[in-house]
């Protein structure tokens, strides 16, 4: 039986996966979950799985929680609770559901603690890629991705040597805006933004959607994750979502990966550690579907695109630069400060203006604290420009 901690188990990854937790109790046994303040669906996920350790963002919120408590559990909160629930011995896999910068403190602890790491959260590896697998090759971690993209790709690629390999494609739905006109993106509100053809999703991911600016970090996580070239790692957009991934090989022929859309199928394979078990998703009819269709993304109507790749070229802290300006950029434009077409032009500001003052070392605080002067950055080219 494997013991799990689930981070963010309030969000859409959390919640399905203690779906999966549910169907198969023989298999699972949840002993940590965290949430960031909605403490009613935490208490009542914990009081259902009755788990032992418990993690909210504040003391106060971890008091409130302790007394409405049915059963008697440790809650912790905050960074420290994030980090103690991570490196608690009894635990051997954990599910990293957090978005935001967040995410990367239970990965970093978890895997320098030598754990498997199931990693739904995009900003650990575009922020820190490259020390979280220095971290995990030092201590026997594993990080196994579970964003349907590379899940994907790592099952394809686990088929054939590297030398087989050509090239590989990550797909995108294009968002609600492809066939928009460029003109009126200056007219887009946050209420259209949010709402994804296909996936239910956070809102913040539902405008890097929007404007491609996620399937740019996936890009990236792509190129650290797998250690491909970066000039092999394509895009296509795919707007029935049911192809998440292809891989071209040496020969001509393709590899693809096609599932329904639906996040369960890598969460499960990412917790059983490789397994196939019956999930309770929509079964995948092709002659439903009838057509798969396929195109180039247009960079230009979407610059985040370009803006991701250029990133990884530039290497260094430039992906966490970007990673970090596209935070506060998608909170300006969701309050309202910008207008949508003005996130790829903070976002570009940001990469060329923003100067590290102090020695970055290859530690978790160091990243952090980048992190937040990038952060603090863009607020105020936000502030100046709008």
């Amino acid at each position: 039986m494997k013991k799990l901690a689930v981070f963010g188990a309030t969000g859409s990854i959390g919640r399905a996966a203690l779906e999966i937790v549910k169907s198969y109790p023989e298999r699972f046994q949840v002993l940590g979950i965290s949430a960031k303040t909605n403490l009613n669906l935490l208490k009542n996920l914990a009081q259902k799985f009755k788990v032992p350790y418990l993690v909210v963002e504040n003391e106060e919120l971890a008091k409130k929680l302790k007394a409405s408590l049915n059963y008697s559990a440790e809650v912790l909160w905050g960074d420290r609770g994030l980090k103690e629930l991570s490196i608690l011995p009894e635990i051997d896999l954990l599910l990293i559901g957090i978005s935001g910068i967040k995410g990367l403190i239970p990965t970093y602890y978890g895997l320098k603690k030598g754990k498997i790491v199931a990693l739904a959260n995009k900003e650990s590896l575009v922020c820190a890629g490259g020390l979280l697998k220095k971290i995990a090759k030092q201590t026997g971690g594993k990080i196994i991705p579970v964003d349907s993209e590379h899940s994907s790709l790592f099952q394809l690629l686990n088929k054939e040597p590297f030398s087989n390999i050509e090239k590989i494609f990550l797909t995108a739905s294009g968002g609600p805006f492809y066939k928009k006109p460029i003109r009126e993106f200056v007219n887009i509100t946050p209420e259209v933004a949010i709402k994804h053809p296909t996936w239910k999703m956070g809102v913040k991911i539902s405008i890097d959607s929007a404007t491609l600016m996620n399937k740019g970090f996936e890009v990236i996580e792509a190129q650290v994750l797998f250690d491909f070239p970066l000039e092999k790692i394509e895009i296509l957009i795919h707007p029935q979502s049911i192809v998440h991934a292809l891989v071209k090989l040496i020969d001509g022929s393709y590899l693809a990966h096609l599932s329904w859309p639906d996040m369960k199928i890598p969460i499960a394979y990412a917790l059983t550690l490789f397994e196939r078990i019956k999930l309770p998703v929509k079964e995948l009819n092709l002659e439903e579907i009838g057509t798969l269709t396929f195109e180039k993304p247009d960079f230009q109507k979407f610059p985040c695109l370009r803006l991701a790749y250029e990133a990884v070229r530039e290497g260094n802290f430039a992906p966490l630069i970007l990673e970090a300006a596209d935070e506060v950029v998608v909170s300006a434009f969701l309050e309202r400060k910008i207008t949508f077409d003005k996130i790829p032009y903070f976002l570009e500001k940001t990469l060329k203006e923003f100067k590290i003052n102090f020695q970055v070392k290859e530690e978790l605080e160091d990243i952090l604290f980048l992190h937040q002067e990038v952060c603090q950055f863009t607020k105020n080219l936000v502030e100046k420009g709008s």
